[in-house]
């Protein structure tokens, strides 16, 4: 997740292109993921990120 989190906070690479280079199945079960981690959705992750 910290590469996940990396990569939205500093390239504009599409949320399903990081699940898949990740290695997740889906968009879906990786945005799950992502949020159970963090706390947060992943294009939400981004756009906080990019705000401050």
């Amino acid at each position: 997740m910290r590469l996940a989190q990396h990569t939205l906070r500093r390239e504009d690479t599409p949320v399903a292109a990081i699940a898949s280079a990740l290695g997740d199945g889906s968009e879906s079960a990786f945005s799950n993921a992502f949020k159970r981690t963090t706390g947060v959705a992943p294009r939400r992750y981004r756009e906080a990120a990019r705000a401050s």
